[in-house]
């Protein structure tokens, strides 16, 4: 699909699914602002990508999506050098929990900071961005979700703080979906399944590559063949 044209915005970028992304958007066209905490890692995971392909657009944004002010200060940026979004992809998270990790000796510090990275992040960033998301023809938000944000189905594991806050960012999805259901803005939540990240280690069962597959669908499928509000897995929708 050619995205020539297009603006992709995307948190988590300098590694894992968020680089993988940032390059595939990248390889269709798309330009793609890489949020970043870290500015040695963005610029060298930039410099990486583009001794692959020189062709690729990919800017450099640094925001620390734990902290409002940095959310708040690129946001501020972005807007003086956009005039649309096409694509906000929420892919930044963290999971500090050790395997167990429960409710009843979970601290409260690794609580708040889960929340803050995972939720009031994604949420901050769509609050501020959605101005330049209504002047896109096409505009969509996908926020990156867990198995462990599901309630419908059995337990898949533990961690409570990260469980809590995918199962938050899937109902920020569906709200999100019904408000702007008149608007032309998409938004999905996706599970892209057990991948072989930092977070998710070696032991996990797909590739980067594989755990790709279902976000770029979401940002390229024809809108009518799509349900906004959902949460995505493989393809398909899934309960939660």
């Amino acid at each position: 699909m050619d995205l020539f044209g297009k603006i992709t915005v995307i948190t988590g970028a300098n590694k894992g699914m968020g680089k993988a992304i940032s390059k595939k958007l990248g390889e269709m066209g798309s330009t793609v602002y890489m949020i970043c905490r870290n500015e040695k890692k963005g610029n060298d995971a930039i410099n990486e990508l583009k001794m692959q392909n020189p062709s690729l657009k990919l800017i450099l944004k640094i925001a620390d999506m734990g902290r409002p002010a940095d959310i708040l200060q690129v946001t501020q940026a972005l807007y003086k050098e956009l005039d649309h979004i096409d694509f906000l992809i929420n892919n930044a998270a963290i999971n500090l929990e050790r395997s167990d990790t429960r409710i009843n000796n979970l601290s409260i510090n690794i609580f708040e900071e889960t929340m803050n990275i995972n939720v009031r992040g994604p949420f901050l960033l769509i609050q501020y961005l959605l101005p330049l998301l209504f002047k896109s023809n096409d505009a969509r938000i996908i926020n990156f979700s867990s198995g462990l944000g599901q309630l419908t189905v059995p337990r898949m594991g533990y961690y409570p703080a990260y469980s809590i806050s995918k199962t938050t960012i899937n109902a920020i999805t569906k709200n999100l979906a019904h408000e702007l259901k008149d608007a032309g803005i998409m938004v999905f939540s996706v599970d892209p399944g057990w991948v072989k990240t930092d977070m998710g280690g070696p032991e996990a069962l797909l590739e980067i590559e594989e755990g790709i597959i279902t976000p770029i669908y979401l940002v390229t499928e024809k809108k009518q063949n799509l349900q906004s509000g959902e949460f995505y897995k493989e393809k398909e929708i899934l309960g939660w």
